[in-house]
């Protein structure tokens, strides 16, 4: 038998919270602020994500500079993309 949810308060403002996963780990976001809220051990696992999308994206950039000029297009930074929309 599956626990029930909890409702989370916003620390912050004391508005209701949502929770998504984004790159495996379960972000809080306050619907009030904004506020984004981590448990333990999660910035860690950002900062890993992070450092992977950047290397992937340093590796595209090298390939396309091999095979010549492309157009540039304007990338979002790893932190836009995991915060993008935020709902699942």
């Amino acid at each position: 038998m599956e626990a029930p949810r909890q409702t989370l308060t916003c620390p912050k403002c004391g508005g209701g919270m949502r929770s998504y996963e984004r790159n495996g780990v379960l972000v809080d976001q306050c619907t009030e602020c904004r506020g984004i809220f981590l448990d333990r051990g999660e910035l860690e696992r950002l900062v890993d994500a992070e450092g992977t999308h950047y290397e992937r994206e340093y590796a595209s950039d090298r390939e396309h500079e091999r095979g010549g000029p492309q157009k540039k297009s304007k990338k979002r930074s790893f932190l836009e993309s995991l915060m993008e929309g935020g709902g699942d």
